[in-house]
Protein backbone atom coordinates (compact mmCIF):
# COMPACT_ATOMS: atom_id res chain seq x y z
CA UNK A 1 0.00 0.00 0.00
CA UNK A 2 1.31 3.42 -0.79
CA UNK A 3 1.56 6.34 0.91
CA UNK A 4 -1.53 7.94 -0.78
CA UNK A 5 -3.62 4.63 -0.73
CA UNK A 6 -2.77 4.84 3.26
CA UNK A 7 -3.80 7.68 3.80
CA UNK A 8 -6.89 7.51 2.03
CA UNK A 9 -7.57 4.14 4.15
CA UNK A 10 -6.91 6.39 7.51
CA UNK A 11 -9.26 9.24 6.02
CA UNK A 12 -11.85 6.68 5.45
CA UNK A 13 -11.67 4.88 8.47
CA UNK A 14 -11.66 8.67 10.32
CA UNK A 15 -14.98 9.21 8.29
CA UNK A 16 -16.35 5.74 9.70
CA UNK A 17 -15.99 6.75 13.19
CA UNK A 18 -17.74 9.65 12.43
CA UNK A 19 -20.92 8.31 10.62
CA UNK A 20 -20.49 6.48 14.22
CA UNK A 21 -20.68 8.57 16.39
CA UNK A 22 -23.37 11.07 14.07
CA UNK A 23 -25.78 7.98 13.94
CA UNK A 24 -25.64 7.35 17.87
CA UNK A 25 -25.86 11.23 18.68
CA UNK A 26 -29.07 11.52 15.82
CA UNK A 27 -30.26 7.86 17.45
CA UNK A 28 -30.25 8.88 20.91
CA UNK A 29 -32.03 12.82 20.37
CA UNK A 30 -34.58 10.85 18.33
CA UNK A 31 -35.52 8.09 21.09
CA UNK A 32 -35.62 10.95 23.56
CA UNK A 33 -37.69 12.96 21.38
CA UNK A 34 -40.47 10.32 21.24
CA UNK A 35 -40.74 9.92 24.79
CA UNK A 36 -41.15 13.36 25.49
CA UNK A 37 -44.03 13.30 22.34
CA UNK A 38 -45.49 10.13 24.28
CA UNK A 39 -46.15 12.36 27.20
CA UNK A 40 -48.22 14.81 25.38
CA UNK A 41 -51.94 14.09 25.23
CA UNK A 42 -52.59 17.60 23.15
CA UNK A 43 -50.67 15.30 20.35
CA UNK A 44 -52.39 12.00 20.68
CA UNK A 45 -56.11 13.77 20.74
CA UNK A 46 -54.51 15.67 17.77
CA UNK A 47 -53.55 12.92 16.23
CA UNK A 48 -56.48 10.62 16.90
CA UNK A 49 -59.08 13.06 15.19
CA UNK A 50 -56.69 14.12 12.36
CA UNK A 51 -55.05 11.26 10.98
CA UNK A 52 -54.28 12.77 7.63
CA UNK A 53 -51.77 15.02 9.34
CA UNK A 54 -49.34 11.79 9.27
CA UNK A 55 -50.02 11.13 5.82
CA UNK A 56 -49.09 15.40 5.22
CA UNK A 57 -46.25 14.24 7.71
CA UNK A 58 -44.89 11.26 5.78
CA UNK A 59 -44.64 13.41 2.14
CA UNK A 60 -42.73 15.94 3.32
CA UNK A 61 -40.51 13.16 4.92
CA UNK A 62 -40.18 11.63 1.70
CA UNK A 63 -39.54 15.04 -0.31
CA UNK A 64 -37.34 16.48 2.57
CA UNK A 65 -34.97 13.14 2.12
CA UNK A 66 -34.93 12.87 -1.74
CA UNK A 67 -33.77 16.66 -2.02
CA UNK A 68 -31.29 16.29 0.78
CA UNK A 69 -29.64 13.22 -0.71
CA UNK A 70 -30.35 14.44 -4.96
CA UNK A 71 -28.59 18.15 -3.61
CA UNK A 72 -26.13 17.19 -1.23
CA UNK A 73 -23.29 17.90 -3.59
CA UNK A 74 -24.67 21.19 -3.78
CA UNK A 75 -25.51 21.56 0.30
CA UNK A 76 -21.86 20.79 0.94
CA UNK A 77 -20.39 23.78 -0.91
CA UNK A 78 -22.88 26.05 1.08
CA UNK A 79 -21.61 27.64 4.45
CA UNK A 80 -21.33 25.11 7.91
CA UNK A 81 -24.72 26.96 9.08
CA UNK A 82 -26.84 26.18 6.64
CA UNK A 83 -25.48 23.08 6.21
CA UNK A 84 -26.46 22.38 10.05
CA UNK A 85 -29.90 23.87 9.40
CA UNK A 86 -30.51 21.83 6.39
CA UNK A 87 -29.73 18.85 8.46
CA UNK A 88 -31.54 19.86 11.02
CA UNK A 89 -34.76 19.82 9.15
CA UNK A 90 -34.08 16.76 7.25
CA UNK A 91 -33.52 15.32 10.79
CA UNK A 92 -36.72 16.68 12.09
CA UNK A 93 -39.02 15.60 9.44
CA UNK A 94 -38.14 12.16 9.25
CA UNK A 95 -38.14 11.60 13.03
CA UNK A 96 -41.59 13.45 13.82
CA UNK A 97 -42.98 11.38 10.54
CA UNK A 98 -42.55 8.16 11.57
CA UNK A 99 -43.41 8.72 15.46
CA UNK A 100 -47.37 8.58 15.15
CA UNK A 101 -47.94 9.20 18.90
CA UNK A 102 -52.09 8.95 17.96
CA UNK A 103 -51.48 5.21 19.68
CA UNK A 104 -49.64 5.07 23.15
CA UNK A 105 -46.94 2.56 23.44
CA UNK A 106 -46.12 1.35 26.95
CA UNK A 107 -42.98 2.02 28.07
CA UNK A 108 -41.86 -1.17 28.47
CA UNK A 109 -41.62 -1.45 24.65
CA UNK A 110 -39.59 1.76 24.20
CA UNK A 111 -37.42 0.13 26.71
CA UNK A 112 -36.95 -3.25 24.78
CA UNK A 113 -36.30 -1.42 21.74
CA UNK A 114 -33.78 0.68 22.86
CA UNK A 115 -31.90 -2.11 24.21
CA UNK A 116 -32.96 -4.63 20.75
CA UNK A 117 -31.62 -1.31 18.34
CA UNK A 118 -28.30 -0.98 20.29
CA UNK A 119 -27.64 -4.61 20.32
CA UNK A 120 -28.24 -4.79 16.88
CA UNK A 121 -25.68 -1.51 15.81
CA UNK A 122 -23.23 -3.48 18.19
CA UNK A 123 -23.66 -7.08 16.37
CA UNK A 124 -23.89 -4.94 12.99
CA UNK A 125 -20.27 -3.64 13.53
CA UNK A 126 -19.22 -6.98 14.53
CA UNK A 127 -20.38 -8.38 11.43
CA UNK A 128 -18.85 -5.36 9.54
CA UNK A 129 -15.15 -5.73 10.68
CA UNK A 130 -15.95 -9.80 10.00
CA UNK A 131 -16.78 -8.84 6.28
CA UNK A 132 -14.23 -6.42 5.63
CA UNK A 133 -11.33 -8.84 6.80
CA UNK A 134 -12.39 -11.40 4.71
CA UNK A 135 -13.23 -9.08 1.67
CA UNK A 136 -16.56 -10.60 1.49
CA UNK A 137 -19.92 -10.39 3.01
CA UNK A 138 -23.43 -8.44 2.51
CA UNK A 139 -21.55 -5.43 0.40
CA UNK A 140 -23.87 -3.16 -1.62
CA UNK A 141 -22.14 -0.35 -3.61
CA UNK A 142 -22.92 3.53 -2.66
CA UNK A 143 -24.73 4.15 -4.72
CA UNK A 144 -27.55 1.35 -4.14
CA UNK A 145 -27.06 1.75 -0.02
CA UNK A 146 -28.15 5.48 -0.42
CA UNK A 147 -30.99 4.30 -2.53
CA UNK A 148 -32.52 1.34 -0.49
CA UNK A 149 -31.46 3.43 2.47
CA UNK A 150 -34.48 6.19 1.48
CA UNK A 151 -36.94 3.23 0.00
CA UNK A 152 -37.15 1.27 3.08
CA UNK A 153 -37.18 4.17 5.16
CA UNK A 154 -39.84 5.46 3.30
CA UNK A 155 -41.63 2.20 3.04
CA UNK A 156 -41.32 1.29 6.90
CA UNK A 157 -42.64 5.04 7.54
CA UNK A 158 -45.79 4.49 5.24
CA UNK A 159 -45.68 1.08 6.55
CA UNK A 160 -46.60 2.05 10.27
CA UNK A 161 -48.84 5.09 9.59
CA UNK A 162 -51.37 2.53 7.94
CA UNK A 163 -51.07 -0.10 10.47
CA UNK A 164 -51.57 2.64 13.15
CA UNK A 165 -54.96 3.25 11.66
CA UNK A 166 -56.01 -0.48 11.19
CA UNK A 167 -58.53 -1.71 13.65
CA UNK A 168 -57.53 -5.62 13.27
CA UNK A 169 -54.57 -6.10 15.60
CA UNK A 170 -54.09 -9.96 14.53
CA UNK A 171 -53.09 -7.93 10.75
CA UNK A 172 -51.38 -5.14 12.68
CA UNK A 173 -48.55 -7.24 14.24
CA UNK A 174 -47.46 -9.63 11.29
CA UNK A 175 -47.44 -6.41 9.07
CA UNK A 176 -44.83 -4.72 11.54
CA UNK A 177 -42.98 -8.13 12.48
CA UNK A 178 -42.12 -8.04 8.48
CA UNK A 179 -41.05 -4.45 8.02
CA UNK A 180 -39.00 -4.72 12.08
CA UNK A 181 -37.14 -7.92 10.24
CA UNK A 182 -36.37 -5.86 6.72
CA UNK A 183 -35.01 -3.51 8.86
CA UNK A 184 -32.62 -5.57 10.86
CA UNK A 185 -31.70 -7.24 7.87
CA UNK A 186 -30.69 -3.75 5.67
CA UNK A 187 -28.91 -2.05 8.85
CA UNK A 188 -26.17 -5.01 8.99
CA UNK A 189 -25.85 -4.40 5.03
CA UNK A 190 -25.66 -1.02 5.93
CA UNK A 191 -22.75 -1.42 8.01
CA UNK A 192 -20.90 -4.08 6.16
CA UNK A 193 -21.32 -2.13 3.07
CA UNK A 194 -19.66 1.01 4.30
CA UNK A 195 -16.33 -0.77 5.31
CA UNK A 196 -16.11 -1.21 1.66
CA UNK A 197 -12.71 0.30 0.29
CA UNK A 198 -13.37 3.83 -1.38
CA UNK A 199 -17.55 4.03 -0.21
CA UNK A 200 -16.55 7.26 1.59
CA UNK A 201 -15.90 10.41 -0.65
CA UNK A 202 -12.98 11.25 1.53
CA UNK A 203 -12.28 14.60 -0.90
CA UNK A 204 -15.87 15.83 -0.20
CA UNK A 205 -16.88 17.81 2.91
CA UNK A 206 -18.88 16.16 5.90
CA UNK A 207 -19.68 13.03 4.13
CA UNK A 208 -19.99 10.95 7.21
CA UNK A 209 -22.88 13.65 7.92
CA UNK A 210 -24.85 12.30 4.73
CA UNK A 211 -23.87 8.56 5.68
CA UNK A 212 -24.89 8.71 9.13
CA UNK A 213 -28.26 10.65 8.08
CA UNK A 214 -29.39 7.50 5.85
CA UNK A 215 -27.57 5.28 8.96
CA UNK A 216 -29.83 7.06 11.39
CA UNK A 217 -33.38 6.73 9.09
CA UNK A 218 -32.61 2.79 8.91
CA UNK A 219 -32.07 2.97 12.53
CA UNK A 220 -34.35 4.78 13.77
CA UNK A 221 -37.59 3.06 11.43
CA UNK A 222 -35.92 -0.07 13.49
CA UNK A 223 -36.32 1.12 16.88
CA UNK A 224 -40.13 2.31 15.98
CA UNK A 225 -41.26 -0.93 13.95
CA UNK A 226 -39.84 -2.46 17.28
CA UNK A 227 -41.93 -0.63 19.38
CA UNK A 228 -44.94 -0.68 17.38
CA UNK A 229 -44.77 -4.32 16.84
CA UNK A 230 -44.21 -4.98 20.45
CA UNK A 231 -47.17 -2.89 21.41
CA UNK A 232 -49.56 -4.72 18.63
CA UNK A 233 -47.96 -7.88 19.97
CA UNK A 234 -49.18 -6.72 23.87
CA UNK A 235 -52.43 -5.51 22.75
CA UNK A 236 -53.10 -9.27 20.34
CA UNK A 237 -52.01 -11.08 23.95
CA UNK A 238 -53.93 -8.95 26.08
CA UNK A 239 -51.06 -8.38 28.49
CA UNK A 240 -50.94 -4.66 29.90
CA UNK A 241 -48.13 -4.49 32.59
CA UNK A 242 -47.11 -0.95 32.95
CA UNK A 243 -43.21 -0.90 33.40
CA UNK A 244 -43.25 0.80 37.47
CA UNK A 245 -45.48 -2.74 38.41
CA UNK A 246 -42.93 -5.12 36.55
CA UNK A 247 -39.91 -3.25 38.65
CA UNK A 248 -41.60 -3.76 41.88
CA UNK A 249 -42.51 -7.25 40.77
CA UNK A 250 -38.76 -8.02 40.80
CA UNK A 251 -38.44 -6.40 44.01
Amino acid sequence: MDLDERGKDQAARSLLRKTYKVTIIMLLIGQLQVCVVNEISLFKKFFVKHYYVSLAQFFISFISIQLYVFFYHAIEKKATWKRILIGIWTFEVNTISIMKPSKSSPYLCFLISWVVTFLIMAGSVIYGNMAVKHRRGLFVSRHNIIRWSERLFVLTCFGIIVCSEMSRTSIEFPTLLIYSMISNIFVVVFAASIRKPNFYHVDGVADHILIGQLYYLNFYALYMGIVWTLSSGFILADWDVPLEELFKAKR
